[in-house]
């Protein structure tokens, strides 16, 4: 009977949620940094406080192993699943994740681009930068570049978190940025036999919005496919548009 309760005592008893964290930190020191990058320790012990409760000390150590032998620092939250053995978004992900940079790091590394085009970027920070290029595009123009600059930021962040997921969900994994070839894009300012003929006819509104129709189609497809922002996107759209219109024309 003694001994029963004993044992029921050990599966409920105190356990110090910031010596868990300091174990986590130890065992895994980069993982954690960047786990909990911006994240006051008080905060830290607190969320492990209340994701370990309930949990007795065999189990904690079970989730301990897991740390250990993954080289990889959960949160609190993500660490209670592996205490209790449940399975999901597992190891392997979460070090996926882990593979890229912090987002805070990623935005610093942006922002250096922007002032030096020589500055090396990863394909992540450069699908987020290309979701929300218009916010930094404008911020030159912004009456509060202060107020502008934080919400192109914040914009940044969010989206390179929904980038690291998605590349990690499709096994891409992050690489150097490099600026795709040109295309010759002279087709735009060339003038054929048939359109200097057809000069002198403005083009009809039906001519217009079919082009139109088709460069906004394009621009989403040719931004991830070329990693360009926006308007190279559309010039290039237009660039196809006008060589499929040769080609056919040359066909008839």
């Amino acid at each position: 009977m003694n001994s029963m309760v004993s044992n029921n005592q050990n599966a409920v008893e105190h356990i110090n949620s910031a010596k868990v964290v300091g174990i986590f930190k130890a065992i895994a020191p980069r993982s954690f940094e960047k786990t909990f990058e911006g994240i006051k320790t008080e905060q830290i012990n607190h969320a492990m406080k209340i994701c370990i409760d309930g949990l007795t000390r065999e189990q904690i150590d079970k989730g301990l192993c897991m740390v250990r032998d993954s080289g990889y620092c959960p949160d609190p939250a993500m660490f209670r699943k592996w205490c209790l053995g449940v399975q999901g978004f597992g190891t392997e992900q979460q070090r996926a994740v882990d593979s890229f940079k912090k987002k805070n790091a990623a935005l610093a590394n942006i922002v250096k681009w922007l002032s030096d085009r020589d500055v090396e970027i990863t394909n992540a920070e450069k699908e987020a930068y290309n979701r929300c290029y218009e916010m930094f595009s404008n911020l030159n123009y912004s009456n509060s570049y202060e107020r502008s600059s934080y919400y192109a930021y914040e914009a940044f962040k969010d989206n390179y978190v929904d980038v690291v997921n998605e590349f990690v969900e499709k096994g891409i994994t992050q690489t150097k940025w490099s600026k795709p070839p040109q295309i010759d894009l002279s087709v735009l300012y060339a003038k054929t036999g048939s359109e200097e003929k057809a000069e002198a006819t403005p083009m009809t509104k039906e001519d217009f919005d079919k082009r139109t129709a088709y460069v906004e189609s394009r621009i989403p497809q040719i931004m991830s496919d070329r990693n360009c922002d926006k308007s190279m996107a559309k010039l290039y759209a237009m660039a196809e548009y006008h060589s499929s219109g040769e080609e056919e024309r040359g066909a008839a």
